[in-house]
């Protein structure tokens, strides 16, 4: 179980470094000339992302980071202190600050309260952040979806989010109880009457033996849950035993490729474990002494 855990946490974060280099490129030519061998972390090619360098996490990975120090430190999730270190990093950030961001470290510091903080934003990134819950929810599907829905309230308050936080939390805890993401997905199918959730698996599903470039264009590329939903999943169906054939074409895919793939990543890291993740990936992760050291607090009161 551990090895899955991990695996899901590895795997989200990677996925987020490593796409950070093309991230938010939509020109999928464009991405091609620029990164015609993209095999490893790169600097981001736009200037979103300001100062961050090969290596460091995307504004995504780091709110997913401040969540593991908040459950890790104090063994526990609390929205209130996660959404204490929250505001405090935020208020100081120097990466790309998003517009939920924006509008909910807005609402924290005007007193409300982390309950009502959230932003109607739709966009599939806070739905990555989950992972870090796994460490104490891996073997409680209501804990797990009801903290994970939480967290994400906080900056991002709509239903589509909400379908998705849902959606890829009980995925993931398919996942780590053994199903393989197809099974998985096809027993959330067979299960549930959300039209959109049922929408989002059909799409994927029929969407395997396509090429992942055109299946994610049809999708969308962009942020919003609506598309980047089934284009994630396009990704866990088709390389269900190849995470980082997965985490490539999710580059080359272009667009919100930082979110598709932290989704991906965690889905793909729980299924294939630690080891399935380049082994240099995990090594230049910036932020590679942190993850040890939280995961290492957990390991020991675990």
């Amino acid at each position: 179980m551990k090895d899955s855990v991990y695996g899901a946490v590895y795997g989200a974060l990677a996925a987020d470094a490593f796409a950070l280099g093309a991230h938010w490129l939509y020109d999928t030519d464009e991405i091609k000339e620029k990164f015609p061998v993209y095999t490893k972390f790169y600097d981001p090619a736009t200037q979103y992302h300001g100062q961050k360098k090969a290596g460091d996490l995307s504004h995504y990975g780091d709110q997913t980071m401040w969540l593991l120090e908040s459950i890790t430190l104090g063994r526990d999730f609390s929205l209130a202190s996660f959404s204490q270190r929250w505001k405090a990093y935020m208020s100081e950030y120097k990466g790309y600050i998003d517009g939920a961001s924006q509008t909910s470290l807005e609402s924290l510091k005007a007193g409300r309260s982390p309950f009502e903080s959230g932003s109607s934003s739709q966009d599939l990134s806070v739905v990555g952040r989950i992972v870090p819950l796994v460490l104490l929810y891996h073997n409680d599907l209501k804990s797990l979806e009801d903290s994970a829905l939480l967290q994400a309230k906080m900056t991002h308050n709509s239903q589509g989010v909400k379908d998705a936080v849902l959606f890829f939390s009980h995925l993931l805890y398919l996942v780590l109880e053994g199903y393989s993401p197809i099974k998985a997905v096809e027993k959330i199918l067979n299960e549930t009457h959300n039209l959109t959730i049922q929408n989002w698996i059909k799409t994927a599903l029929a969407s395997r033996e396509h090429d992942t470039l055109e299946a994610i264009d049809a999708c969308g590329q962009s942020c919003n849950v609506k598309g980047a939903c089934p284009g994630a999943l396009h990704l866990i169906v088709k390389y269900e035993d190849d995470y980082a054939e997965a985490m490539k074409q999710n580059v080359y895919a272009g667009g919100d490729s930082c979110a598709r793939g932290m989704v991906a990543g965690m889905i793909l890291g729980a299924y294939n474990g630690v080891d399935s993740i380049p082994v240099e990936w995990v090594s230049a992760l910036n932020v590679k002494e942190h993850i040890v050291s939280y995961l290492e607090i957990y390991s020991e009161k675990g």
